[in-house]
């Protein structure tokens, strides 16, 4: 991926993060003061719970990357995993990582880093890395990204990946002239080139501003796949699913027609080289 796309990515996340928090208010920091708080909440998350206690990460090494804030990497910690790495390319990110890290006091170390930079230092040292919505979309080629991961990976090491099913990225909402919005052929399944868009990246709290412009990219199934084989990671399971995640197609998808689409995915690997 180009580094100066990677740069400006980098940038728009910093901005980003600063209304996530305004918007999240003091929910995170209220929340890992409790031993037993866990972030994964949502509608849908019994589905995540289900396959984390399947795979057992108890006393292993466990990542995320990209990491975000680390609340998820944080919440997973409470399913018994002896040690965290976390790695962002943001900065804002990190800080607020770490903040929540002082303040659960888990044995979590997060790094600010561009995730296809990663040096040998962790080679063969993950036994599961989990990989969570809108992560993947961020990378170019994929290829890349999961030879880091496969790097990272002890031999027989898992992944997880729950993501936004690339379904979705056919599609934008519309709401010209105040009407309901309706649903536009966004872009072709096989786009390669990236998306750049200028309208801010708060999922959280919706602040419309004058953001930072950011690249993202599209990928199909196959890409993602075929970078995981040949990446020496065997593919375990894959299940569909109509449940929405992150901010996408579900959001303007009347709920009698939602059971219609694949929304999103998880899928199970094994480190297998």
């Amino acid at each position: 991926m180009d580094k100066e796309l990677t740069e400006k990515n980098r940038e728009a996340w910093n901005e980003a993060l600063l209304y996530h928090q305004k918007a999240r208010k003091n929910w995170l920091y209220d929340g890992f003061r409790d031993p037993n708080f866990t972030t994964f909440q949502r509608d849908g998350d019994d589905l995540l719970i289900e396959n984390f206690e399947k795979i057992n990460i108890k006393n292993k090494t466990i990542a995320q990357l990209p990491c975000n804030n680390g609340r998820e990497l944080l919440s997973l910690m409470k399913f018994g995993a002896k040690k965290g790495i976390g790695f962002d390319i943001s900065d804002t990110a990190i800080l607020e990582a770490e903040k929540l890290r002082s303040i659960s006091n888990l044995n979590v170390d997060f790094y600010r880093t561009n995730i296809l930079e990663i040096d040998n230092t962790f080679n063969n040292s993950i036994d599961f890395i989990y990989i969570s919505e809108g992560s993947l979309q961020w990378f170019a080629f994929l290829d890349d990204y999961f030879r880091i991961i496969s790097k990272l990976l002890k031999n027989d090491g898992k992944i997880m990946i729950y993501e936004m099913h690339p379904f979705t990225n056919f599609f934008i909402p519309s709401n010209e002239m105040g009407v309901e919005p309706t649903l536009d052929i966004f872009s072709s399944y096989f786009e390669k080139s990236p998306y750049s868009a200028k309208n801010g990246l708060d999922y959280i709290g919706q602040t419309k501003y004058k953001a930072k412009e950011c690249f993202s990219y599209m990928h199909t199934i196959s890409d993602i796949l075929n970078a995981l084989i040949s990446n020496g990671i065997e593919i375990e399971k894959m299940e569909e699913y109509n449940i929405g995640c992150g901010m996408e197609l579900a959001t303007y998808i009347k709920d009698e027609n939602r059971v219609k689409f694949p929304l999103s995915y998880i899928l199970i690997g094994k480190k297998s080289l």
